[in-house]
């Protein structure tokens, strides 16, 4: 089945405001001194600039002068709001965009260039578009459904594909996230032994869940799972995952499958595992069937 015209005219859209917005956090990447940064709920760890809220206002700005009856959903307004991201539901075939303004915000404080601008289109609670660009390094990763993924025009995952049999030749990559509650850093911390006990081969930590992501999509991660991610930080990278051959779900197995070879994959629930395209198509879930069983139970409230 093609991708549906319509998609591929949010993701024209998308791909535009992205790079209109990436140009200006790549210039305040630079000029990062003079940053004016904010803590989330008094938290070192879970930082805020001007420039994450310009960015933000600018892009459904242009998005909602194109489309003024759709639902809109990002970081910055819904955290500085207290509201849950209420837009995102199963049950209404409206068209959400959802909008990381700049997803590695505390990368782009420091200055190591994992940074990105992700913007999805949700109908249904299923991510459907999915733009991740990361302006520093000049990656455009984008998807839409039934239409593929890509890397600055270069189909996904890059070849060759590797073969990944099991975790023991398998570079994974987590997060220990902005919560640094005992409980919870016991339990991630529980899991990353045990997991690259396995053993694996290595573990990397990116700083942005929507590069990451697409990075397992391209085949230069094997692995990924994090606790305590955004509906926001994971739907665009969703579509590029899935669309590059790579599967994705919750820490538990869902009982249904979406669209006939998806399992189910909850974007709100704040957490995600994910498996780069293998060779055959049973080593994903199989791999993602071992990474589950090293998980503890992490409770976040929902978006």
């Amino acid at each position: 089945m093609p991708a549906d015209a319509l998609h591929l005219e949010f993701l024209d859209h998308a791909i535009q405001i992205a790079r209109t917005t990436g140009a200006k956090i790549k210039t305040a990447f630079h000029s990062r001194s003079s940053l004016h940064i904010d803590l989330k709920n008094d938290n070192d760890a879970d930082l805020v600039t001007q420039v994450d809220r310009a960015v933000e206002k600018e892009i459904f700005t242009y998005l909602r002068s194109k489309y003024p009856s759709h639902a809109f959903v990002g970081e910055e307004g819904t955290s500085e709001s207290g509201v849950a991201a209420t837009g995102i539901s199963s049950n209404s075939d409206t068209p959400t965009w959802v909008v990381d303004p700049v997803d590695g915000t505390t990368n782009f404080v420091h200055g190591f260039p994992f940074v990105a601008v992700s913007i999805a289109v949700v109908v249904h609670g299923v991510p459907i578009v999915g733009v991740v660009f990361n302006p520093i390094m000049d990656e455009m990763f984008t998807a839409v459904r039934n239409g593929g993924a890509f890397l600055n025009d270069v189909a996904l995952p890059t070849p060759p594909v590797r073969p990944l049999a099991s975790l023991a030749s398998a570079l994974v990559a987590s997060e220990y996230g902005s919560d640094r509650g005992a409980d919870v850093l016991d339990a991630k911390f529980a899991a990353l032994r045990d997991v690259v006990g396995s053993p694996a081969r290595g573990v990397r930590s990116l700083g942005s869940a929507a590069l990451t992501m697409c990075y397992v999509a391209r085949g230069a991660l094997d692995a990924y799972w994090e606790a305590g991610v955004h509906a926001w930080d994971v739907a665009a990278a969703a579509v590029v995952l899935r669309e590059a051959g790579g599967s994705v779900g919750n820490w538990v197995a869902p009982s249904k499958v979406e669209h006939g070879k998806h399992e189910a994959y909850d974007i709100c629930a704040r957490n995600v595992v994910c498996v780069r395209q293998t060779q055959l198509p049973e080593q994903g879930p199989a791999i993602m069937a071992t990474i589950r069983a090293a998980l503890r139970p992490v409770e976040y409230a929902r978006d």
